[in-house]
């Protein structure tokens, strides 16, 4: 393997790939040097993160982030359609038409599909891709490695890119369940290939070198990123605004188990005793009938006004007049405590955390909660939701293009038919006055 060009370094296999990242190089106007495994685990593992357990951390985030968790689902239920489909393009003499074909039509691709569970590994093969930003099918080959007899995934968390050798090129990856923990002996290494390299190119090499499982990883496009990719919608979690609405119940909890939740204070001047029963009738019970009498009156009234017993009722307060000044004396006041927690303080703090966090996703609010967070209303027309799902799925081609690769690999590695390809078609809603169903297949 040629080095491709002056300090670069490219993922996997045994031939020219595509730029990945650019290597460290040493100061020419310093007497210090880099040196890259300083930062690498155990010598060999490129860290995902400062500390290499970026994807442990995140997801533990994520998980209290029920919005960010909507959205992804979103992303992935979009990415996957109604699952993968198989299409066959026919020519003829004026034009060139797609037929959707069943597997079933090709038994050893049917044969494929039920013994490696195809649909259900892509989806979560998808579903590490829009996590991460990058997924990693294993392709297991057969004893003579003529043939790609079964697909699955590798969990995207637990894996790490090796370092370079000395010609620039990441060989394998590590895979570790637990990296925060690291050992050698629980860290699986598997060979890994650009998937800019020729299918038979890397069919040719693994028969060379006994190779019988491998990854190509699926690989979002870096900016200025080395190996990992940054995902765009991970900036919500770096910016802060992820912890403002990781925050908000934090401390809307605190506030009610801490503020006194008393909705009337009663107040009941002891003249009215006085006049009730009568002045030197009341000074002859001793403090404890005193204080029951009281705690009688207050029941009643509490229970008597309480929730829809007391719509609509009155309490008669009478008043009276203080012997010594003549001020006049209310017998009975009741005053109502406004409830604090009542007045949807920091909502809009949370709803524009919420927005902040499925603005770079790319989905509309309306498809998780039925309307814009903040506006007037939350629910969200028919229309609304139609047309942002459907402009949500036109943005997918671009990316499906990476994970419907896994088939083309098979394809070409099996010498399936050519004219076959996949497809994840989408549901496009629609009114019921133009489809009965409310909805119809689109093909992106």
């Amino acid at each position: 393997m040629k080095q491709l060009g002056t300090g670069i370094w490219s993922v996997g296999g045994n031939q020219g790939a595509a730029i990945f990242f650019n290597k460290v190089k040493e100061p020419t106007h310093s007497n210090i040097k880099v040196n890259i495994t300083d930062s690498l685990i155990d010598g060999k593992w490129l860290p995902w993160g400062d500390n290499n357990l970026y994807p442990q951390e995140f997801a533990q985030k994520l998980d209290k982030t029920g919005v960010a968790i909507g959205g992804l689902k979103v992303l992935t239920s979009a990415h996957f359609g109604t699952g993968f489909q198989l299409y066959q393009g026919i020519e003829t003499e004026t034009t060139i038409t797609f037929k959707e074909r069943l597997t079933s039509s090709f038994p050893e691709i049917n044969d494929f599909f039920i013994r490696s569970k195809f649909n259900i590994g892509i989806s979560e093969i998808i579903l590490d891709f829009e996590t991460w930003g990058m997924a990693f099918p294993e392709y297991l080959l057969s004893p003579n490695g003529d043939k790609i007899i079964s697909v699955r995934r590798i969990k995207a968390a637990e894996v790490r890119f090796q370092a370079p050798d000395n010609n620039g090129i990441i060989n394998n990856i590590g895979v570790n369940s637990d990296w925060k923990n690291y050992k050698s002996e629980n860290t699986a290494i598997i060979p890994c290939f650009n998937a800019n390299i020729p299918i038979n190119e890397i069919k040719d090499y693994c028969k060379q070198k006994g190779i019988t499982k491998f990854t190509i990883p699926v690989i979002d496009t870096l900016l200025a990123e080395k190996t990992y990719p940054s995902v765009g919608w991970h900036s919500s979690f770096k910016n802060g605004w992820v912890d403002v609405v990781l925050a908000l119940p934090e401390f809307k909890k605190a506030m009610f188990a801490q503020q006194l939740n008393v909705k009337y204070l009663i107040h009941v001047a002891d003249d009215y005793f006085a006049h009730l029963y009568g002045f030197d009738v009341w000074q002859q019970f001793t403090p404890e009938e005193q204080q029951n009498k009281r705690t009688e009156l207050v029941d009643l009234i509490d229970g008597e006004l309480r929730g829809n017993k007391g719509a609509g009722k009155s309490i008669i307060s009478p008043y009276f007049r203080d012997r010594d000044t003549g001020k006049e004396i209310k017998g009975i006041l009741i005053e109502k405590i406004e409830q604090p927690q009542s007045n949807g303080d920091f909502l809009l703090d949370g709803s524009a955390g919420n927005y902040e966090i499925l603005t770079p996703m790319g989905v509309d609010p309306c498809l998780i909660n039925g309307g814009a967070f903040g506006g007037k209303t939350l629910s969200g027309s028919g229309s609304d939701k139609r047309e942002a799902w459907t402009i949500l799925c036109a943005k997918f081609p671009i990316r499906q293009i990476r994970t419907l690769q896994i088939f083309e690999n098979i394809k070409y590695w099996n010498n399936w038919d050519q004219t076959l390809f996949g497809k994840f078609p989408n549901t496009n809603l629609t009114t019921l006055d133009k489809n009965p169903n409310g909805q119809t297949k689109i093909v992106n």
